[in-house]
């Protein structure tokens, strides 16, 4: 780029690019090899080396030092006069030493020069020429790159900016510096609740780490809620429990069900049994805690252990309780029956390893831990049917404790008795008991009692004694003729005096048996009133 000044009329711009004319006071060839000097008559550059670039000849080996000074050049020339009055115009400084020539390595550029013309130039452009051409406006020379890069490189450097201008880029500057500051003020701002509910909800990265007052949590749990979002809710949980106090935490957390709920949720998912009983006790749900906490209970491998550690969870869950008044009840008869069963285990064990009746004869076949109330009674009438009432492993001392009724027991122990193939025992247990001079028929029907020894494989006289004490006579013929007790279908036909039915049935039974006999019997018999 390049800047012309007009500094003469047009009537002497011939003259002045004229290179035959003498140049005053511009190139002065005569005094000093070594140094340039501007159109005003000012010394601007030194070189060093052994010739210097002129007008007259072109030296290749000079090179370019600092200008001495900076030259101001006034914006206000005339527009007509001579090259005489515009040097007048600028006092020419003293000639300054020659400096020492040195090697081109060390050569070191101490001056500069800078130019101001008004106010601002604009990217001024200086042409040097390195040859003896002329100078001009109308055909003007290609400046050597190193001289030009130079020149230009001083401008860019030196030239002053208007106030005006120089106000813009301070104002620029300072607006910069505070948004650059509001920026990292803003980088920590939590944004808006909303936003970053929705960031959770639709599976974004997001921060809970911005929110640091209360009303803020608080707000986010309660959006979360309302969007439903069960992941969100139980992030915004987790983020409160960590970051609030423990009676903050509780206190808020009783007013929203719904964030306790899925905080539950996320506890037994995670397996954390205990602190999920206790966050639940802490938060009102005591039903839920108490439940929790007898799960707990359940899982202990040891008799001993999970004894005291359901007497404990009675005691503090269940107990007081209107709600779970009934569930009380039965955990306290729970405690109890692992009490007996430790006990009754322990000393049949060691009767078992002694080979001590009732062990001696029938083998202990299982450890009587952890098992019902009517699995424990069916352990006690199968080894101890016989036992007084106050031994503590007596069926009738746990059906006493244990409020269990009589058909429980009954049946219970006939099933014992016939796997047991003690069917004196079991007469026992079924012979009809004198209660003031009454008769107390057993509570049990003779229908289920046959049917406990058909499933045991009684013989058949037994189930021929217990079949005629059934008193539904249709149901024990379908029972008799089921099972093929001809005995009993031959008596209960008599009962029922059905004379066609006799009839029929002597094809069922083998010629010349017992059976047989008592059918032709009866049939002979005239004193039998038939129905016809």
């Amino acid at each position: 780029m390049s800047v012309r000044y007009s500094l003469k009329g047009d009537e002497e711009d011939e003259g002045y690019w004229n290179q035959k004319e003498k140049r005053q006071n511009f190139f002065d060839d005569a005094d000093d090899e070594n140094e340039i000097i501007d159109w005003t008559g000012t010394r601007i550059e030194e070189f060093t080396g052994s010739q210097v670039t002129s007008a007259r000849g072109t030296n290749k080996n000079a090179s370019f030092t600092k200008p001495s000074r900076p030259v101001e050049i006034a914006n206000n020339f005339p527009k007509t006069g001579t090259n005489k009055e515009i040097s007048s115009q600028s006092e020419p400084k003293p000639e300054q030493p020659k400096p020492t020539q040195t090697s081109a390595s060390k050569s070191y550029h101490k001056k500069s020069a800078s130019l101001t013309i008004g106010e601002k130039i604009s990217k001024p452009s200086f042409i040097l020429t390195t040859s003896s051409e002329t100078v001009g406006t109308k055909n003007l020379s290609k400046p050597t790159s190193s001289s030009a890069s130079s020149l230009e490189s001083a401008v860019k450097r030196d030239s002053k900016l208007s106030h005006t201008e120089v106000s813009k880029l301070y104002a620029e500057v300072t607006s910069l510096k505070r948004k650059l500051q509001s920026s990292e003020r803003s980088r920590w701002d939590a944004p808006k609740v909303s936003d970053t509910i929705i960031r959770m909800v639709m599976g974004e990265p997001f921060s809970l780490e911005m929110y640091k007052s209360l009303p803020d949590k608080l707000t986010l749990l309660d959006s979360a809620i309302e969007y439903h979002d069960g992941n969100s809710i139980t992030a915004i949980v987790l983020f409160l429990k960590k970051t609030l106090k423990n009676s903050i935490f509780i206190s808020e957390l009783r007013k929203r069900p719904v964030a306790i709920n899925h905080y539950a949720v996320y506890l037994r998912s995670m397996g954390d049994e205990e602190v999920l009983a206790s966050q639940l006790q802490i938060l009102g749900r005591k039903e839920e805690a108490a439940m929790c906490r007898y799960r707990l209970t359940l899982q202990e491998s040891s008799p001993q252990a999970r004894y005291q550690s359901m007497k404990k969870c009675t005691d503090s869950y269940f107990e007081g309780s209107k709600i779970l008044h009934r569930e009380t009840v039965l955990l306290r008869e729970q405690c109890s029956l692992l009490n007996k069963q430790i006990l009754i285990e322990g000393a049949d064990s060691k009767a078992s390893r002694e080979r001590k009746p009732p062990f001696a004869d029938c083998p202990k076949e299982a450890e009587l831990y952890f098992l019902p109330l009517i699995t424990t009674l069916y352990y006690c009438c199968k080894y101890h049917f016989n036992q007084s009432q106050s031994s503590i492993s007596s069926p009738e001392s746990l059906v006493k404790e244990f409020n269990m009724s009589e058909k429980q027991y009954v049946m219970t122990a006939a099933k014992a008795c016939a796997n047991q193939r003690k069917w004196a025992d079991l007469d026992t247990l079924l012979a009809p008991k004198k209660w003031i001079m009454k008769t107390k028929k057993p509570t049990v029907g003779f229908d289920r009692i046959v049917g406990i020894l058909l499933k045991a494989k009684a013989p058949n006289d037994i189930l021929q004694k217990y079949m005629l004490m059934m008193d539904d006579t249709t149901k024990r013929l379908e029972t008799a003729k089921k099972y093929k007790i001809h005995s009993v279908v031959i008596e209960t036909l008599k009962q029922m005096r059905d004379l066609r039915g006799l009839q029929n049935y002597r094809t069922e039974v083998t010629y010349g048996s017992s059976e047989d006999i008592q059918l032709q019997t009866l049939l002979k018999n005239t004193s039998i009133k038939w129905k016809t």
